[in-house]
């Protein structure tokens, strides 16, 4: 500040007096003395309140001392009495406004500074980001999203909930609770601390979370772990773990599988090529199915101070070198809290480098192909000008959740629920989970699990456990189709399941559990999902696509020969029930026909009610009587 700033113009009458103290502040401020200089402009004023010289310098002296709020009040006034004493005078006083959020005032003068010819054009790539900003929070301002968060019931308690995720299938939430405990192992002196611990709730009947509780062991061995992220067949669960190296809290990504048990193994680091000693890896988020990881960390070579990255899982199974995301997503700023949907293409974030409202913005970004969009702001008062952070979206995209200690006097940190914006819900999808009916023993190693969409024909391995049998697999909807779910392996009998397009939007999580049994002679084996209504041997859309996923597979088993076999339930006299299954095979086995299977592979019969694999005293073993079964008569 060693020489005083050049004045402006302004043409106007000011009092003799004021005039006076100009030249005085001026020497002052020349000499270094900014007692004296604030103490002539502020005597200037009182003779002339209205002196738009001595406004400039005292507001300019205001702004190099950091009293802002000073500065803003003089150079409005100043701006009021001379609009255009100096250009740069607008941009500053509307960058002044446009923190405070006053964007009625901010924006008409940086219009004002951008249209004036004699300004300094060095400001122009600033001053054209700060209208760009100002216009982004008035359009968020004016087009309020609606916003009822609600509290987790039960899981939010007197202690902190945070940093939580929703499994994909919706059942269970993770999250960190801390609260005071006592250490009673350290005797009657012991005295209470802060503990964070890694807690576990699960979805009850009434559909409601429980309070939850800490996980067992092998978890919160330590006093710093959360931010839990898990894959769709709940086998892999990644999470953070923080310790304080020589007062540098280092913090990386561990992992833990679940074993055959149903017990998770010992945690262990994702490996040194994405955790490093001199950086900070943290809050993870896997893709549902498991072949992506995202993470924030600060390592060097980055595009900001926080930024996100993400590894694909090679053909081994393991993380490739991490990838940092590109700059439309990332900035100079910070970019955290990432949470890829179980969409795998919907990924939700906090930054304060994109144009927000204030602090830490929630955004959304979405990939296509191989590229991200630009992010958008996830909307007004979701929101807001203090810093929101950890938003996580639920598998249907209708549900957002997200931790705050403001919303509610004297609660602390609580999770909180609400419902998404229309235009930031994910791409449309739905979980299929089910489980390999096995024999004891029976080799899993080359069994798969597919789905077929009707509509498109496209199929998806879904992956399915070695140990348990169980799979799962988030599988996007695209347009409403129809889908065929069919276990594969080697020697293996045919067994498939119907998921209709109704049922998926009824509810976007889909059990769908097949039989894996080798083939015998004389074997039988259902045919799952052909139905009939009531007296009628009319095959319906699901039956008939259950039939063709049948032909295939004769056809890939050439040397196969099989008898349709139609049976029903004890209800109504038995000559009717007799001639019902046989028009019922017979439609399964003309329709196999009508495909190209040739008659001397095929077969039928109707057995009606005589062979019973099941009580007919209630409605679920007479439903396991109606069948439609294939017999192996030759392979």
């Amino acid at each position: 500040m060693a020489q005083a700033p050049e004045l402006g113009l302004c043409e106007q009458k000011i009092d003799e007096l004021a005039t006076t103290q100009l030249p005085k502040a001026q020497r002052a401020w020349n000499q270094k003395n900014y007692r004296e200089v604030e103490r002539y402009l502020e005597k200037a004023l009182r003779f002339d309140p209205e002196y738009a010289d001595a406004l400039y310098l005292l507001g300019e002296l205001k702004l190099r001392q950091r009293q802002l709020a000073k500065a803003q009040f003089l150079w409005a006034k100043l701006i009021e009495v001379c609009p255009n004493y100096k250009p740069e005078v607008a941009y500053f006083l509307g960058v002044m406004y446009l923190e405070e959020n006053k964007l009625d005032k901010a924006i008409p003068l940086i219009e004002q500074f951008l249209a004036n010819d004699e300004r300094d054009f060095g400001y122009d790539k600033e001053a054209k980001a700060a209208l760009a900003e100002a216009r982004k929070k008035q359009a968020l301002f004016s087009n309020e999203v609606a916003f009822d968060p609600k509290p987790v019931q039960r899981l939010s308690t007197e202690a902190d909930e945070y940093l939580a995720t929703i499994s994909p299938d919706q059942q269970t939430l993770y999250f960190t609770r801390r609260a005071r405990k006592r250490d009673l192992k350290s005797g009657p002196a012991a005295v209470s601390r802060l503990v964070e611990e890694f807690c576990i709730s699960r979805r009850t009947k009434d559909d409601e979370f429980e309070q939850g509780a800490p996980l067992p062991s092998p978890f919160n061995s330590s006093y710093n772990e959360g931010g839990p992220s898990i894959t769709a067949d709940n086998t892999e669960l990644y999470f953070t773990v923080c310790e304080d190296l020589d007062g540098y809290k280092n913090c990386d990504i561990y992992y833990s599988e679940r074993d055959e048990f149903g017990y998770w193994t010992t945690p262990q680091s994702v490996g040194d090529h994405i955790n490093r000693i001199d950086s900070w890896e943290s809050q993870v988020s896997v893709t549902a199915n498991g072949d992506w990881l995202y993470f924030t960390s600060d390592r060097k070579g980055g595009i900001g101070g926080l930024d996100l990255y993400r590894c694909k899982r090679d053909e081994e199974g393991k993380w490739t070198e991490p990838e940092i995301l590109d700059g439309r997503v990332n900035t100079r700023y910070d970019e955290k809290s990432p949470f890829i949907h179980s969409d795998s293409q919907t990924l939700y974030f906090t930054s304060n480098g994109h144009p927000g409202l204030g602090g830490f913005d929630i955004f959304y970004a979405r990939l296509q192909d191989t590229s991200w969009q630009a992010p958008s702001n996830i909307g007004y008062p979701i929101n807001s000008e203090e810093d929101d952070l950890g938003l996580f979206v639920s598998l249907d995209g209708k549900t957002g959740y997200f931790s705050s200690n403001t919303l509610r006097a004297n609660t602390g940190w609580d999770l909180y629920q609400f419902e998404m914006p229309a235009e930031a819900r994910p791409e449309e999808v739905f979980l299929l989970q089910g489980t390999l009916d096995v024999k004891e023993g029976e080799d899993l190693s080359d069994a798969s699990v597919k789905i077929k969409n009707l509509r498109t024909k496209e199929l998806t391995e879904v992956k399915v456990d070695q140990q348990t049998g169980s799979y799962a697999r988030v599988i996007e909807k695209k347009e409403a189709s129809d889908y065929i779910v069919k276990v594969e392996k080697k020697g293996a009998a045919f067994s498939s399941s119907y998921i209709s397009a109704e049922k998926i939007k009824l509810n976007p999580t889909v059990k769908s559990d097949l039989q894996l049994a080798s083939m015998e002679v004389g074997k039988e084996y259902t045919l799952n999902d052909i139905q009939f209504s009531t007296n009628s041997a009319e095959l319906n859309r699901a039956a008939q696509s259950i039939i063709e996923e049948f032909v295939l597979f004769m056809q890939e088993n050439g040397n196969l020969q099989a008898d349709i076999q139609g049976h029903t339930d004890d209800v109504g006299d038995d000559q009717s029930n007799l001639n019902l299954s046989k028009s019922r095979a017979k439609a399964v086995y003309d329709y196999a026909l009508s495909l190209g299977i040739p008659k001397s592979r095929l077969s039928w019969h109707g057995y009606g009610e005589s062979r019973p694999i099941a009580g007919n005293d209630s409605e679920e073993g007479r439903a396991k009587n109606r069948r439609t079964v294939f017999v192996i008569t030759a392979r």
